[in-house]
């Protein structure tokens, strides 16, 4: 009964925003887990109810199952949750459990560090890499914030060179995760806690979700966006909604999609210049919105990281703002002229940029 319940906890968890009947409850953990007898689950269920770490919901015909997060001993099961998913994934992966070991040592004495998650721990295993999401605390002191930033950034690369296991990785503070928890457009710090690992600090992980939550936030966790493959509706559409209309195509309704999700699938699909001259604009017209960070965790991640840099470095010539400028000199540090491309450079030309941003208005 109990290892039932923590593979329902898992699931629930994965799905937060996503209301679950008992049979889909059962297809998941089937599907993750390999087996699943749908009576087991049903009566873990209903125990579960029992004890307030869930709620059951009727809806039509279905039970629908939400996590109680009114029972504050849920948050210890969670915290359990997390640590028996790590146990399980680091088995027979050596190589793994030493970096991620390491990891922790290294990370504990920083004091603006929240929370570390590793996200979607099996698939990117089987690419020897890793995925984080390191969560900051909120903090005036951006000096001291931007320091631990560049230290974590050093050690990751160190840990890299030792293990020769890639690690991609997103430092953001809890005001904006939050932010984005919330937000109606796709974007990846929603898509990144359907499938994640907290490796250290699940309670205070948990516990920052248990307050959005009572809070009124309306948070959902969804799957994860593959950039190349977009629709051309959708792009029209968020290119349109980000101040973008190209000229004689045809506007529908789309999705909408975050501005750094609309970039990383311009640098990876289109090879006409017209819609690469877009992403200056776009930026330009969208500084408050943009948030670099995620934007160079996607392009380096789709290995266009060293497109995308001569784009920030033109628009930077254009329109300089201290967010672009921040991202650019982050950038410059980095071995960003060495990044594994598979794309050729883009052949823009400054000019032509800015003539065309005065067309979109976005300079005068």
């Amino acid at each position: 009964m109990r290892e039932n319940m923590y593979k329902i906890l898992d699931i629930l968890a994965r799905e937060i925003g996503n209301p679950m009947s008992i049979n889909e409850i059962k297809n998941n953990i089937h599907q993750i887990y390999g087996s699943a007898d749908y009576k087991n689950i049903y009566m873990a269920i209903h125990e579960m109810e029992k004890t307030e770490l869930i709620r059951i919901q009727s809806i039509g015909r279905s039970s629908i199952a939400v996590l109680s997060f009114e029972n504050p001993l849920l948050i210890d099961m969670l915290a359990e949750m997390e640590l028996r998913r790590k146990t399980l994934f680091l088995e027979n992966k050596q190589d793994f459990q030493m970096l991620l070991i390491e990891l922790s040592t290294f990370l504990k004495e920083f004091y603006f560090i929240k929370s570390i998650s590793i996200v979607n721990p099996q698939r990117n295993a089987k690419l020897n890499r890793i995925e984080l999401l390191i969560l900051l605390k909120n903090s005036k002191r951006k000096g001291d914030v931007d320091g631990e930033i560049a230290a974590v950034r050093s050690i990751m690369n160190a840990l890299y060179k030792k293990y020769n296991i890639r690690i991609d990785h997103i430092l953001i503070n809890g005001k904006t995760f939050l932010e984005l928890l919330i937000s109606d457009e796709i974007n990846v710090a929603r898509e990144m806690l359907s499938n994640k690992i907290v490796l250290s600090n699940p309670q205070t992980f948990w516990i920052e979700i248990m307050a959005a939550l009572k809070e009124g936030m309306n948070i959902k966790f969804e799957e994860e966006t593959n950039p190349a493959k977009i629709s051309e509706q959708d792009m029209v559409y968020n290119l349109a909604r980000l101040g973008y209309k190209e000229i004689g195509t045809k506007i529908t309704n789309g999705t909408p999609i975050s501005i750094e999700y609309i970039i990383t699938s311009i640098l990876l699909k289109d090879k006409s210049i017209r819609r690469i001259e877009a992403i200056p604009i776009i930026l330009g017209k969208n500084e408050s919105h943009v948030n670099y960070t995620l934007l160079v965790f996607l392009a380096t991640k789709f290995h266009v990281l060293k497109r995308l840099y001569q784009i920030l470095e033109i628009l930077d010539a254009i329109k300089p703002a201290e967010a672009l400028t921040h991202a650019i000199e982050e950038l410059r540090n980095t071995t960003v002229h060495n990044v594994k491309t598979r794309q050729k450079e883009i052949e823009l030309n400054l000019k032509d940029v800015e003539k065309k941003m005065r067309l979109y208005d976005v300079i005068e």
